[in-house]
């Protein structure tokens, strides 16, 4: 996973966070910030930093940090 900003920063930046709130436990539930709008944001950010595309499936499905680090991973591949 080779990239400029780490996605942990991305998380940090879109949802208006300290890099030392995004966990790998973050959810929509439990930060406020993170609404419709932001899990889009988050989806084309990391996107574009990762060179990615993700399906609708995995976009509806991504609903935490390790989702999304998951995500990346099985994209690596």
């Amino acid at each position: 996973m080779g990239s400029e900003r780490d996605l942990n920063a991305i998380f940090a930046e879109v949802l208006g966070l300290r890099i030392e709130e995004v966990t790998d436990s973050l959810t929509p539930e439990s930060c406020a910030t993170w609404d419709s709008l932001n899990h889009l944001r988050l989806v084309t950010e990391i996107e574009s930093e990762f060179g990615v595309e993700f399906s609708m499936a995995e976009v509806q499905g991504a609903l935490s940090v390790t989702k999304f680090r998951q995500l990346l991973t099985a994209h690596e591949a």
